[in-house]
C-alpha cells in the first residue's frame, strides 16, 4: 500500500513540473501579435482618417513672415525678367496699397513671402486721364513717367531690380474699388548692375485706396 502512495506523489510532482514548463498558449501569443500594427514597423506615419500616411519631411511647407501675418488673395503679380519669374499670388494682410493724388498713383505690394514692389505713375490729371502709356524713369521726376523697384525671390535669397528702360500701360485704375491693373515691359537693373529683358503685368485688389495731399 504504502508502494502504491509513494508511486501516486510521484506522478502528481511529475505533472506538476511539466505544467509550469509550457509555453505561452497560442491565444497570447494572438493577443502580443494584435498589439503590433503595420504602424509600427512604418517610418514616421500620421492617420489621415483612410489610410495611414507617411509624412514627408521634404514636402515644401509655407512660412509667413511673422506669426501675426495672414495670406490673402487680392490678385496677381505675373512678370519674368530674364530666366527668373516674379510670381506674386498670396500677398501678406494690411501690407498692400494704393495712393494717389492729382499728379501720381503709388502701389504698394507685398507678397506672403517678405517679397515686395513699389511701382509709381506721374502724370498730370492722372486720376482722370490715368489710361495709357508711360515711360520707363527711374528717377521718377519726370512727366507721363513711371518708376518700378521690386524685390523677389526664395527667402535670404532675394533678387532686387529697377526699372531702367520701357514702358508701361495702365489698363485700369479705379480710386474709388481699389483697383490697378498695368501692363509692364522694358529692361531691369540688377543690384549687381547687370541688366535683363523683363514683361508681364500686375492686376491687383488693394486692402485700402487712399488720396493724399503730396
Amino acid at each position: 500500500m504504502r508502494n502504491v502512495a509513494f508511486l501516486i506523489s510521484v506522478v502528481f510532482l511529475t505533472f506538476s513540473c511539466t505544467s509550469e514548463e509550457i509555453p505561452k498558449s497560442k491565444e497570447t501569443d494572438s493577443i502580443t501579435q494584435e498589439k503590433e500594427t503595420p504602424a509600427d514597423s512604418l517610418p514616421d506615419s500620421e492617420w489621415n482618417g483612410e489610410y495611414m500616411r507617411i509624412k514627408n519631411e521634404e514636402e515644401p511647407k509655407i512660412k509667413r513672415k511673422s506669426q501675426g501675418s495672414d495670406f490673402y488673395s487680392m490678385g496677381r503679380v505675373d512678370l519674368k525678367i530674364g530666366n527668373n519669374k516674379v510670381d506674386f499670388n498670396l500677398f501678406e494682410r494690411k501690407r498692400n496699397s494704393l495712393t494717389f493724388t492729382n499728379e501720381s498713383i503709388t502701389a504698394f505690394i507685398k507678397s506672403a513671402f517678405d517679397e515686395d514692389i513699389k511701382i509709381q505713375f506721374k502724370k498730370n490729371d492722372i486720376i482722370l486721364k490715368h489710361k495709357g502709356k508711360y515711360k520707363a524713369d527711374p528717377s521718377g521726376k519726370a512727366q507721363n513717367s513711371f518708376s518700378m523697384t521690386i524685390k523677389a525671390g526664395e527667402e535670404n535669397q532675394h533678387k532686387e531690380y529697377t526699372i531702367e528702360s520701357g514702358e508701361a500701360e495702365i489698363i485700369s485704375f479705379s480710386p474709388r474699388l481699389g483697383t490697378l491693373e498695368v501692363k509692364i515691359n522694358g529692361s531691369f537693373l540688377k543690384k549687381d548692375g547687370s541688366k535683363q529683358k523683363g514683361e508681364g503685368m500686375i492686376k491687383m485688389n488693394f486692402e485700402e485706396a487712399v488720396m493724399t495731399a503730396i
